[in-house]
């Protein structure tokens, strides 16, 4: 016969509590993804700025 799995007992939440750490949580997942997303505008800026140094001049 197996063991029985022994589980340690969190206590208890307040829904405040549980508010709070879900806001906690979604603000820091927001923040998280603007980072991301600021950091890819940045990266396809930087090749686009690149691609113009390799293009050549066709202007004259």
């Amino acid at each position: 016969m197996p063991k029985p799995i022994i589980t340690k007992k969190i206590p208890p939440l307040t829904p405040a509590q549980m508010e709070e750490i879900f806001m906690d949580r979604l603000a820091d997942l927001i923040v998280r993804l603007l980072d991301y997303r600021y950091e890819q505008k940045e990266k396809e800026k930087q090749s686009n700025n690149q691609n113009e140094y390799e293009k050549p001049n066709t202007r004259q």
